[in-house]
């Protein structure tokens, strides 16, 4: 009579082969994939997305590899008390990647080199904590400084704006019904509790699994394929017209443009209309995203004041930017500023007179953030703002 096999060795049984086939897909996936063995950020249930606490170790984008430090606020750099030490002047500072600045070691970033150099100008020290996060609009930093920035009593919040993507992200969250800081919405149910615990816990097996990392990147791809094809029509990107002409307009162009002796730039393209896409908002001050983007700044400086400091905005533009690009409202965003007395600088006009030859040493080839070059004139262009606003506030 055949003995009959127990469920527990059955499963012993189905259970080693698998895993002993898994292992060795990881030691191949290893071996011949390019495993990229840390992913810093985290999914935050109010922001969408925030450094994960403790993490470190070194990252590759575009060809930069950087060592990233990520404190237990989950700030980039090195950790600040939250009580305030007697005499020292704090900085908040508030932006997106180019201020976060992965690719650029601390004492390098702006922040550093305003932290160090304003402390030499200015009676007794000066802390600037870096609450910068990646791929963030105006709609996140102003929960950031209520989540994490209000708590260590800054005397000065800096928002660094880049007239990159903010004011895209800005009217893409509000259309998306993300958590609304105009409205003080930050209670977080169970469900986004259980959101966090099952993404963090995918983060970990990103980090620490080759073929987890392999299989999550191609059904990434796959799933952004899908989600392109029913994407809403204010996340479509709509063209100018010069980029609505045909391939045979343009071939055309080209053919008549090789037969002029004078070699001329090509004319950026036109926007002539605000459309629905959230892409052009940013080139008319009255679009719905220049709107909630306005609504946005006036709230955090009800809220920074209401903490007991200032509001500042040094404003710049990605590499792209200062050269053959459409006209952006930088005058407009100036003159609104001033007229509801928030400090404000304009570091856009002092990259445009960057000379050609010189402009791209300031910024990261093929990624488009700021160089070490980039951070170290950004800081220089506007420290003696700062040190104004410092001994202002000191008087």
């Amino acid at each position: 009579m055949a003995k009959k096999i127990s469920k527990k060795r059955l499963f012993l049984f189905s259970a080693i082969p698998l895993l002993f086939f898994l292992f060795i897909l990881e030691f191949g996936v290893r071996l011949f994939w390019e495993f990229e063995p840390n992913r810093v950020l985290c999914y935050h249930p109010v922001m969408g997305r925030g450094y994960c606490p403790g993490t470190k170790g070194f990252l590759t984008e575009n060809k930069v590899k950087m060592h990233v430090e990520v404190n237990a606020d989950g700030l980039l750099g090195k950790a600040y008390p939250v009580n305030r030490v007697p005499g020292k002047y704090r900085i908040a500072l508030l932006g997106d990647s180019f201020t976060s600045a992965e690719a650029v070691s601390p004492e390098e970033k702006f922040a550093g080199v305003w932290e160090r150099e304003l402390s030499k100008k200015v009676t007794g020290s000066v802390e600037v904590i870096n609450f910068g996060v990646g791929g963030t609009g105006t709609w996140q930093q102003l929960q950031m400084f209520h989540i994490k920035a209000l708590k260590y009593k800054p005397d000065l919040t800096v928002v660094a704006f880049c007239w990159c993507n903010d004011v895209g992200n800005n009217i893409d969250k509000l259309k998306s019904g993300d958590m609304n800081p105009l409205l003080d919405e930050y209670d977080v149910g169970w469900f986004k509790r259980l959101q966090v615990k099952r993404k963090n816990f995918n983060k970990w097996l990103w980090n620490n699994s080759g073929l987890y990392q392999f299989a999550r990147t191609k059904y990434n791809h796959l799933e952004h394929y899908f989600k392109r094809m029913f994407l809403p029509d204010y996340m479509k990107k709509v063209h100018s017209e010069e980029k609505k002409k045909s391939e045979s307009e343009k071939a055309n162009q080209k053919e008549v443009a090789s037969k002029k002796v004078d070699n001329k730039k090509s004319s950026p393209p036109e926007y002539k209309k605000d459309t629905v896409s959230i892409f052009d908002d940013l080139f008319f001050f009255d679009s719905e995203g220049w709107d909630i983007t306005r609504k946005l700044f006036l709230k955090l400086k009800q809220e920074v004041r209401k903490n007991g400091g200032e509001l500042a905005v040094i404003h710049f533009g990605g590499f792209h930017q200062y050269r053959n690009f459409p006209v952006l409202p930088v005058k407009q965003f100036d003159e609104f500023l001033e007229s509801e007395g928030i400090a404000h600088f304009n570091a856009f006009d002092l990259f445009i007179k960057i000379d050609d030859e010189f402009l791209p040493e300031n910024f990261i080839p093929n990624d488009g953030h700021f160089s070490k070059t980039g951070h170290r004139h950004f800081a220089e262009f506007s420290t003696d703002f700062l040190v104004r606003l410092i001994e202002n506030a000191k008087v």
